[in-house]
């Protein structure tokens, strides 16, 4: 299974596939362009520490090479979870490899709880020809009676802190296989000194949304609330706690 997503690395390395998003930031790109050329010329360490860098900047295609390089252990040791964290962030701005990767990772329970109907969301997002194939062969999710469970907030963790100059923040999450089929309600609340207020919410069937909005200093908060339309139960998750200030 994963030949396929090391195939893809290769080929990124290399500077053959698209690279989307690198106008949005010149200090981004610059680390991005910097670290293509490492990558190129064999120094897998630096070009790791430099798509870091430009990947916590926000830079999608920064973020997919950061997985990949975490999933196949390349510059850095491997870490499979970490992985599934940054393919999330590429996979909710867009990037349809990531988001072919991450289903593999959820079809496989590698770096995540093994989760068919998640697995089903980001095959479904990517729209790749390979997803699709997925997508047909993909088995039965499972159907049986028990409680929700309560999915666990990943990204932002708690006590992180984002730049003001992005342009929104990747919610991150992960749930394991539940006997029905469930969607995802997302809140994003402002944290005033008076109280809260909403700044993002969002319904998902897949492990991750992007919360565009205006990147204001401050303390913020989010949750999960796992939905099941058929028993009309959910659960919620605790509140996570992030800053927005200038890094």
């Amino acid at each position: 299974m994963r030949w396929r997503r090391l195939v893809t690395a290769a080929l990124l390395a290399a500077g053959s596939l698209p690279c989307p998003g690198l106008a949005r930031d010149e200090a981004a790109s610059s680390w991005f362009d910097e670290a293509v050329r490492s990558d190129a010329g064999g120094d897998a360490e630096r070009a790791f520490a430099l798509y870091r860098r430009a990947a916590e900047a926000g830079l999608p295609a920064a973020e997919f090479n950061v997985a990949v390089m975490l999933d196949s252990g390349r510059g850095v040791e491997a870490d499979v979870a970490q992985a599934a964290t940054w393919y999330a962030r590429a996979a909710v701005r867009g990037d349809a490899r990531a988001a072919y990767n991450l289903g593999q990772l959820y079809q496989a329970g590698q770096g995540v709880p093994k989760n068919l109907r998640i697995a089903h969301a980001w095959f479904a997002a990517s729209g790749l020809q390979a997803a699709r194939e997925r997508l047909a062969g993909l088995p039965e999710a499972p159907q049986a009676s028990w409680p929700l469970d309560v999915a666990k907030p990943i990204a932002p963790a708690a006590s992180e802190r984002f730049g003001s100059g992005a342009d929104g923040v990747a919610l991150v999450w992960t749930l394991q296989e539940q006997g029905e089929p469930v969607r995802f309600f997302v809140e994003l609340r402002a944290l005033d000194s008076d109280g809260s207020h909403e700044v993002f919410s969002s319904f998902t069937d897949a492990s991750g949304v992007f919360a565009k909005m205006p990147m204001v200093h401050g303390y913020y908060a989010w949750r999960v609330i796992t939905t099941a339309p058929k028993s009309s139960s959910y659960v919620a998750s605790a509140w996570t706690e992030f800053k927005i200030d200038d890094l």
